[in-house]
């Protein structure tokens, strides 16, 4: 397969996976942007799957749920038995509480509310007044409310608005920007907000915002920790809750970016809190929702609670009863309490645990992304299609496996989705063109090769590279059979065109079987001679051993096709065979008109010659001594030392009897010995004893024409011996 094509595909993908990762086309970042969050998703359920709730958490939830509500009446609760609440987690030991809950509005006074009807219905008395405004301190829920607020570290909640909007007091911010290069950090800007109001404010002395934000999707994700209000950067309830419980200022991490300055962190005390440029954190979301401690409200309030479930502790006071809950869509759930994504972060912040994707992210991605597609581009096409679609699997698995490792060991969170994708896209890619490549390949095979060799030769060819079954053309040590029918011309002289055609055709249907049977490959037809070839296009190293088997088993088919002629009066058919082995060029050869895969050279022509000194010697099958040679599972007989024509040197020359010993009978055998027995007295030129024996042999049997042809040979040497220089080779000096 070409490699240079999926290569150069493989690259433009790659470009494109880096264009994605990198370019400002809205849709192409949106849609990116929700694959990722996606993928984030996805991995986050499967990290927290196994975790279930936090041991010995610092940070505890005192939920008004639906038994509180039950219990404890209707909310809103009057301000007085929140400041109950209040007291009685003083008295439990708790360090700090934060209110996942507004106070924007005052409580209705009871006694201004009798005041006034009475005023109205002209009911009001003196007396009356007098009495009830003494009774006005003890109804004046508001401040029973920042009474108990003074008593401990309180943050209530607040929340910024995006229009212009001022509805209760405004704490003061933990933060003021001050330097232009602060002033261009990217915190999230809003122009309002709804607070608490002023005497409880002041009591309580701190708020924290609840604002959440969530992603293009709807979900929440991440939320920030701090918000910018003019100059003034304000906290998160979280955030404000932790540095009380601390004690300690917050202080900004940022570094520079050529002429401007990103914030990377927040700092409190020893606690480094990673956040993007906008001071948002990724929620550490422990597990599903009630992962944290929850205690219901009406439990504080009558006392039934153990004390160490509270003691030392941070308390978010927020709400999950039926309608009044604050829920929201996040990573690990549809429906997840605004209190508890509160009471995450502040776990998050005191036990170190917050996953964080720094600036430099996106170059970790992109070298990611480069390292592995170059990986992937230059090994894939080298690898068969199971291979890669078992890499499909396996490769995507690995990247999940190996980028959760990192985040549950550093927090660092890396996107994986290009670098996910694209062993997956170059995989199908080289799927996909290896499969058209197969395909067209097999067509030219099948083109080329289908009436030349067996089907399963090109299913085997295909698995090779061109190089390996010599389209170019290329020397090797093949084997190569010349298959001609006897008087050829006395056999069509009384058919006809179409009765030859048939004839042929029934002819050379079953000797092209074998040839394919044994891994030949057909050459070409000759009118009534068939050339085919071992070796090439699949390399064979037992050429000489397939092409002799083949021999035989084309004579003993020659045998059942002549008594089937019989019966059908259609001529007798006699074949001879003639075979050598050598060095011979191989290839496609031809014009651009016509090209043909054949087989040249010497050794070619040695065989062809070969083949004719059948019918001269009177044997069915003749094979030189290059064919012969180490093949010890046949059965030959020397037939002589000859020179054909155009050669110079002589060449040994065999008739093949048959395969094994046990196939031919003792008496054949005995022939065979007798007559190379004859022949090398012939050779050595004690003529005498030659003579003795071919005439032995002769007798027995005299429809044997090598014995005359030899007896005739004799007779001639005897007269006109050879010269002494004489290298026992015979010359044939016809084609």
């Amino acid at each position: 397969m070409n490699k240079r094509i999926p290569i150069i595909i493989g690259l433009m993908v790659l470009v494109l996976g880096i264009w994605v990762q990198l370019t400002s086309y809205e849709p192409v970042q949106r849609t990116l942007e929700r694959l990722q969050n996606l993928a984030y998703d996805l991995q986050l359920r499967t990290k927290i799957l196994i975790q279930g709730k936090v041991p010995n958490s610092p940070v505890v939830i005192v939920d008004i749920d639906d038994e509180s509500l039950r219990k404890e009446g209707r909310w809103p609760w009057p301000r007085s038995k929140v400041a109950d609440l209040v007291n009685q987690l003083k008295q439990f030991g708790v360090v700090v509480i934060a209110f996942d809950i507004l106070f924007s509005e005052k409580e209705p006074d009871i006694i201004d509310t009798v005041l006034e009807r009475l005023t109205k219905q002209s009911l009001l008395t003196p007396t009356i007044n007098t009495t009830l405004e003494k009774l006005h301190a003890y109804f004046d829920e508001d401040t029973q409310f920042a009474n108990a607020l003074q008593q401990l570290d309180i943050s209530l909640g607040m929340t910024f608005y995006p229009t212009n909007t001022a509805q209760g007091l405004l704490p003061n911010p933990i933060l003021t920007l001050t330097t232009p290069k602060q002033k261009q950090l990217g915190f999230i800007t809003l122009p309002g907000y709804i607070s608490d109001i002023p005497e409880l404010l002041s009591a309580a002395k701190n708020a924290g915002f609840i604002n959440v934000f969530p992603d293009s999707d709807g979900i929440v994700r991440r939320v920030p920790l701090l918000i910018r209000y003019g100059d003034g950067l304000y906290p998160s309830l979280a955030l404000n809750a932790v540095r009380l419980f601390l004690l300690s200022d917050v202080s900004l991490i940022t570094a520079p970016y050529g002429n401007t300055i990103r914030l990377e962190g927040i700092k409190l005390r020893e606690h480094i809190i990673p956040t993007d440029n906008q001071s948002q954190v990724i929620i550490p979301f422990l597990g599903n929702s009630f992962t944290l401690p929850y205690i219901s409200a009406t439990n504080v309030l009558h006392g039934n609670v153990p004390k160490e479930a509270l003691e030392g502790k941070i308390v978010f006071v927020g709400s999950t009863a039926t309608g009044l809950g604050d829920l929201h869509a996040t990573s690990i759930q549809g429906v997840y309490p605004g209190v508890e994504v509160q009471a995450s972060i502040a776990y998050g912040i005191l036990s170190n645990t917050f996953s964080f994707k720094p600036a430099w992210s996106i170059g970790a991605e992109i070298f990611l992304t480069v390292f592995l597609g170059f990986i992937f581009i230059f090994s894939f096409p080298y690898l068969g299609p199971r291979v890669l679609s078992l890499l499909i699997i396996l490769i995507p698995v690995a990247l999940i496996l190996l980028n959760n490792y990192l985040w549950q060991k550093t927090g660092l969170i890396i996107s994986i989705l290009v670098p996910l994708l694209l062993p997956i896209v170059i995989a199908i890619i080289n799927i996909v063109y290896g499969f058209l490549f197969e395909t067209l390949r097999r067509e030219r095979l099948k083109e080329m090769f289908g009436q030349y060799v067996p089907e399963k030769h090109i299913d085997e060819m295909l698995k090779l590279s061109g190089k390996s079954y010599g389209l170019l053309g290329e020397d090797r040590e093949m084997t190569v059979l010349f298959a001609d029918i006897r008087n050829f011309t006395t056999i069509s002289e009384p058919l006809s065109a179409s009765q030859l055609k048939d004839l042929l055709n029934e002819f050379f249907t079953p000797m092209t079987e074998i040839i394919f049977k044994y891994k030949g490959t057909i050459d070409k037809y000759v009118g009534d001679l068939i050339m085919a070839f071992w070796g090439a296009p699949l390399r064979d190293k037992r050429h000489a051993q397939h092409a002799l088997s083949a021999a035989l088993d084309m004579q003993t088919a020659v045998t059942k096709l002549k008594a089937e002629f019989a019966e059908r009066k259609l001529p007798e058919i006699n074949i001879g065979i003639g075979l050598n082995s050598g060095i011979m060029s191989v290839g496609d050869m031809g014009s651009k008109f016509r090209r043909n895969y054949t087989v040249l050279g010497d050794a070619v022509n040695l065989a062809s010659r070969v083949e004719s000194l059948s019918k001269y010697y009177g044997v069915k099958i003749i094979a030189t001594e290059n064919t012969q040679r180490d093949q010890p599972h046949f059965i030959f007989r020397m037939l002589d030392r000859v020179r054909v024509k155009g050669k110079k040197t002589g060449i040994a020359i065999y008739e093949v009897i048959g395969k094994n010993h046990h196939e031919i009978s003792k008496e054949k055998l005995e022939e065979i010995k007798l007559s190379e027995q004859a022949l090398q007295f012939y050779f050595q030129q004690n003529w005498s004893q030659a003579k003795e024996l071919f005439t032995k042999l002769n007798t027995e049997h005299p429809d044997v024409i090598l014995y005359h042809l030899y007896l005739k040979r004799i007779a001639e040497f005897e007269l006109n011996p050879p010269a002494a220089d004489w290298d026992m080779t015979y010359e044939h000096t016809s084609k």
